[in-house]
């Protein structure tokens, strides 16, 4: 979510103490916009500062909101009665989907040409070319030294007077005079309240179109998005928020009954795709041709002839980095039959390098692991990367790794625990299972057999003593109950092991 966008309203400045005048090249009574990213609301908040500190007066649009007041049409009433925009330049506030862009487009409706009403900021680097170029039609700000002194400088340069809407409006009132004049008038407002109400509704339908698909009602949220785009083709949010939910839909493909396929699925979904990449570069156009892959995948699941193998080696070529394209490779390839080694180890840690969509990340490679018996112990592995990154796993990975891990792996035979136990070193194993299920947390009929998995880590981890004094409590509380199941016969078998004398 964008952070609060700043609205300053310039009230006169400070007036000549002798002649009762405004300093001439100082802005008097002017509405500013201030666009900017999330990340940046700092600088922000310091600009609106030293706004005031100019004696201008400022408040932020979500204080001003009334009760029960929608933000967006708020936002765009505020950038509809402000007389200039300042737009901070960041990657993030000009990359396609972006709040801000979004800011910029209305900006952009009520002033065709930008100059003397828009003053662009280069907050940070940031590539020219990538640049909207309604912003480059105008001289960029790119300060040198103090970003509020210099921008809060140029403002003041813009002109005396940015606009003159009051007086335009009462020159206009005396022009119009008369019958013809006044239902032109009439007929104006009546468009323009029109088109803002317009607008106001599709910004809505559209939010409510993303809402949905990012509840996980894909279905109902494509139909929406089909109609936005087809009523405004030209669109470009509608566009781009259709494809977000094409790919999140891909990620999330799940078929419920034999009347269900995927291919059926994705059939909507390749071609706005494929047109998206049309208009894309970047990482943007990665995203979506590994996606693309990724919907070929999904239909080789059904026999269907595919190799998405080019549209991901394809998007690293445009992204080297691209989180989805090395994380989709390496699941089509152990997919194929390939190993955990090579290629495969590398694409994960390449997409392991990066910061976006980690939880998704985790789930692919938690998927990995579950594919073949032999890769279960990559889940443990990548427990153990949560846990060093501080990641939380959800309760669904908790439960998939007790059943198919703890009892199972760890409790069957000596040959699946090797093989489980070989993806990392026993200090780490066990501290993970420690981090894993604390046992303060953990249900009383699950107890027993975290003992046991802990008493066998232990002495793998050199810490034979300690883990023999566990298992040798825990056997006597299952002799004392009587008791002879899996977990029983394993905490004898390993209680032996280590009462057994050190080999000469």
């Amino acid at each position: 979510m964008p952070g609060a966008r700043i609205v300053a309203a310039c009230v006169a400045a400070p007036a000549d103490r002798h002649n009762n005048r405004t300093p001439p090249g100082t802005l008097a009574h002017v509405k500013l916009f201030i666009s900017y990213p999330s990340d940046h609301k700092d600088l922000a908040e310091r600009l609106r500062l030293a706004l005031e500190a100019e004696d201008h007066e400022v408040f932020t649009d979500r204080a001003e909101l009334k009760e029960g007041e929608p933000y967006h049409a708020a936002l765009r009433e505020a950038i509809e009665g402000a007389d200039a925009m300042l737009f901070l330049i960041t990657p993030r506030s000009i990359r396609p989907g972006s709040y801000a862009l979004t800011e910029l487009d209305i900006a952009q409706r009520r002033w065709r040409s930008p100059g003397r009403r828009v003053l662009p900021v280069m907050a940070l680097p940031t590539p020219i070319e990538d640049i909207p170029p309604y912003l480059r039609s105008v001289t960029l700000l790119q300060p040198k030294g103090d970003v509020v002194a210099e921008t809060v400088a140029a403002v003041s340069r813009l002109g005396p007077r940015v606009s003159l809407r009051l007086a335009v409006w009462v020159l206009v009132a005396l022009l119009v005079a008369g019958a013809a004049g006044f239902v032109a008038y009439q007929r104006a407002e009546h468009a323009r309240a029109a088109e803002k109400a317009r607008m106001e509704r599709q910004a809505a339908e559209l939010a409510a179109a993303v809402q949905l698909c990012d509840a996980g009602s894909h279905a109902v949220a494509w139909k929406q998005f089909e109609a936005i785009v087809a009523a405004h083709p030209d669109d470009t949010a509608a566009r781009t928020a259709r494809e977000d939910c094409a790919m999140r839909w891909l990620r999330e493909a799940r078929v419920a009954s034999d009347r269900e396929t995927f291919a059926a699925l994705v059939a909507p979904l390749q071609p706005v795709l494929a047109q998206g990449m049309a208009s894309a570069s970047g990482e943007r156009r990665a995203d979506l041709q590994a996606h693309l892959g990724w919907a070929d995948f999904l239909r080789s699941r059904e026999g269907l002839a595919a190799d998405p193998a080019a549209l991901y080696r394809n998007a690293l070529a445009d992204d080297a980095g691209n989180i989805y394209a090395h994380t989709m490779w390496a699941h089509w390839l152990v997919w194929q039959g390939g190993r955990l080694e090579g290629e495969v180890r590398q694409h994960l840690e390449a997409a392991a390098r990066g910061t976006r969509e980690r939880p998704w990340l985790r789930r692919m490679q938690f998927s990995i692991a579950l594919l073949r018996g032999e890769l279960n112990g990559y889940a443990l592995e990548v427990l153990n990367q949560m846990r060093a990154a501080g990641e939380q796993p959800d309760t669904t990975q908790r439960d998939l790794v007790w059943r198919r891990l703890i009892d199972g792996g760890l409790l069957g035979g000596e040959a699946e625990r090797e093989q489980l136990l070989s993806f990392m070193n026993p200090a780490d194993a066990l501290a993970t299972v420690e981090w894993l299920y604390p046992k303060e947390q953990l249900v009383p009929e699950r107890q027993p057999l975290l003992r046991y998995v802990l008493a066998l880590l232990r002495a793998r981890a050199g810490q034979q003593a300690q883990a023999r004094a566990e298992l040798e409590m825990l056997s006597q509380e299952q002799v004392a109950a009587r008791l002879d199941t899996r977990l029983s016969r394993a905490t004898a078998q390993l209680l032996g092991q280590l009462r057994a004398p050190p080999a000469r």
